[in-house]
Order: structure tokens, then sequence, then C-alpha cells
């Protein structure tokens, strides 16, 4: 029979999936385990964590030395059951949620937010070749590039190569192939722009018109 869960065990949990709650909830004890955590994945992977960060010891986070597998700017969080490897940076305020796989390699701007059970996948199988299994073929990488202020929604898939511009939404479930201009809104499998987020589809303040005109022609095509 299991054991019932500790208090202890109740605030890890807390913490893991809540990861934002960490700084102002937490205990000097919890902040020093935390910092002992980041200096081990610091050492052995090469991590570079901002202030304020919290990386669950629950997500795997595994680097190839001497290769950086991760960079984090302040105000960072990593939640329970993410998979992080390849060579992954992020810029400051930037949130991984829960059973997040960050792969290859993927570059983004600060305020990116990643919902649960999304996929950024900065790398793809070379499969060239038909007298050769895929899994014996040459990786491929492209990368792929995050601008800020990105809201990736839930079971979201980002496909090597992809450039997503900034103040963009991708729906829950979007399955991104091409790349995404400024301030559109995508979902669909393959992902779609579904509108630009202006008033009244007029380009509001700060929106450059030629953004709005491509992202809304595009729409309709």
């Amino acid at each position: 029979m299991n054991s019932i869960p500790t208090e202890s065990d109740l605030r890890q949990r807390h913490f893991d999936f809540c990861p934002w709650v960490f700084g102002p909830e937490s205990t000097a004890e919890e902040k020093a385990v935390q910092a002992d955590y980041q200096a081990l994945l610091r050492r052995v992977y090469g991590t570079t964590i901002g202030k304020n960060g919290y990386l669950s010891p629950n997500a795997a986070i595994i680097g190839q030395p001497p290769h950086e597998c991760l960079v984090l700017g302040d105000d960072c969080y990593v939640a329970y059951g993410s998979y992080i490897t390849g060579s992954i940076t992020l810029g400051n305020s930037c949130t991984v949620n829960p059973y997040v796989t960050l792969r290859g390699k993927v570059r983004g701007g600060n305020s990116v937010r990643i919902g649960a059970h999304s996929c950024v996948l900065g790398f793809n199988h070379g499969h060239a070749r038909v007298d050769l299994p895929v899994h014996r073929q040459p990786l491929t990488i492209e990368g792929i590039v995050l601008g800020s202020d990105i809201w990736i929604g839930s079971k979201v898939i980002v496909i090597d190569g992809v450039t997503v511009g900034s103040h963009t939404i991708l729906a829950a479930g979007a399955v991104v192939t091409k790349d995404v201009p400024d301030y559109a809104i995508v979902g669909g499998n393959p992902a779609r722009i579904l509108r630009v987020r202006t008033h009244d589809e007029a380009a509001q303040p700060g929106v450059p018109p030629e953004i709005a005109v491509a992202a809304n022609g595009a729409r309709h095509s």
C-alpha cells in the first residue's frame, strides 16, 4: 500500500507543478536546496540559470558536455516532467510547464510561455536514403528561433527550422511547420494563421502595417 504523502511531499509537488510560486512561498532551506541543485547542473552540464529561477528536480535536464545544455535568463521556471536536451537558450521570464519537451537547438527571447505537453524540436532525423533505417541516418539540425512575448498553448508541436515571431499565440494542439509572423495567432494541423492581434484587423499602434497585411493575406490563402 502506498504511504500517505508528507507535508514536505505536498510542498514539493506544489513547486514542481506551479514553479512560479517557489520564490514567494519557499523557505530559506528550500531555496538553499534549489541553489545546490542548480549548482550541480552547472557543474555537470554547464547550464546557466539567471536569478530567481526554479528547476524542478523531477524534470529531465540532460546535457552533453562540454556543450551547454540549457541557458535561462532571470525569473524562469522549469516544471515537473519536462525533458530538455540539446542546446536550449531562453531569455527572461520564460516558463516551461509540466511535461514539455525541448530538444535540439532552440533559441528564444523573453516571456516565452510553453504550455504543458508541448514539443519544440530543433532537430530532425535524416531520411534521404531508403537503403538504411531512418535511425541509422545522420540527424539534421536547422534550429528553432522563438521571438519574445510568445504564448505556446498545450500540446503544440514546433518543427525544426521554424521561426516564430514575437507577440504570437500558438493555439493548443497546433502543429507549426512554417514560420509565424509577429502578432499572428495560429492553430490547426498544419498550423495556419487564424487572425492577427489587431483591432478589427486594422493595425493597432505598434503593429507594422506590412505585418498585418501579410498575416491577414495568409489567413485567407
